[in-house]
């Protein structure tokens, strides 16, 4: 029984890693995109004020958008382009005040 319980509870830490894995390559990618893969000028737009760099704060934000990326992988659907305009959407706004 206790050999079941741990090896659930590393499952579920395997899942996080996995999880926490796709949130930072999509958020250097999109990062790269938006050519602000360097600066902390996003942290406190994007992030909770904890992160260190840019690609933090995208990646937290990408955590927040979570049930969207699950519900494009079940359709089979790249989440990217979504993900990059939502993005895009956001940075306007803050450039412009709205």
């Amino acid at each position: 029984m206790g050999n079941l319980k741990a090896l659930k509870t590393i499952q579920a830490q395997t899942k996080l890693k996995a999880k926490k894995r796709e949130f930072r390559l999509l958020a250097e990618l999109l990062a790269s995109q938006f050519h602000v893969s360097h600066g902390t000028h996003l942290i406190n737009l994007l992030g909770c004020g904890d992160e260190k760099t840019n690609v933090d704060a995208i990646a937290f934000w990408l955590a927040k958008q979570g049930g969207y990326l699950e519900e494009v992988k079940v359709l089979q659907i790249d989440p990217l382009n979504h993900l990059h305009n939502e993005l895009s959407k956001k940075l306007m706004s803050a450039e412009f005040g709205g």
